[in-house]
């Protein structure tokens, strides 16, 4: 009940707010010159990641290109963790169904065998057949949505993994003497 009434206010707040602002007369003469110090707003999207990144590591700094994102704009870590994602959501919505089904089973057992039917039997039972049911819907559409991104995965994988396999493909290459690290390099 108590949550009706957050949502209840939240909602009337949205609803009584002014639609848009204005700025006051004496402000506007005051900021009527441009300011040098903020830049322009860009009218080009704000890039999520850099192209190149730099790395820190043992023998000094490193600039490494970002990891390339998929064409739905997600990186393989990303879509691996999306897909962890959808595994969870199946595992609890199968919980759901079998929680439902104890509280079904739990009503119509109590008062099938303990004693005569009465309306707590009749509420506990349909309360677990809603939850069942509700889980199950649940679990179908987790199930088809963890299909689907881990389908996008595999295809990711063996994308990468063609193009590591076609440019690394064991060609034999001529020995030729490095000069930077002074040794041969196969």
């Amino acid at each position: 009940m108590r949550y009706l009434f957050g949502c209840l206010c939240v909602c009337a707040l949205v609803v009584t707010s002014p639609l848009s602002a204005s700025a006051q007369a004496g402000d506007a003469a005051a900021n009527s010159e441009p300011n040098l110090e903020e830049p322009a707003p860009s009218a080009e999207p704000a890039l999520e990641e850099p192209a190149l990144q730099l790395k820190l590591d043992a023998a000094g700094v490193d600039v490494t290109p970002s990891p390339q994102p998929t064409p739905d704009r997600y990186t393989l870590k990303e879509m691996e963790l999306r897909v962890k994602r959808a595994a969870i959501g199946f595992g609890v919505s199968g919980a759901s169904v079998f929680a439902g089904g104890v509280i079904a089973l739990a009503g119509l057992g109590h008062c099938g065998v303990m004693g005569p039917w009465t309306e707590t039997c009749n509420r506990l039972t349909w309360t677990g057949i809603g939850i069942a049911s509700a889980g199950a819907v649940a679990m179908i559409a987790t199930g088809i949505l963890y299909g689907v991104r881990n389908r996008k995965l595999r295809r990711r994988k063996r994308r990468e993994w063609d193009r590591f396999r076609h440019t690394h493909s064991g060609t034999p290459r001529r020995v030729q003497w490095d000069l930077s690290q002074s040794r041969l390099v196969f």
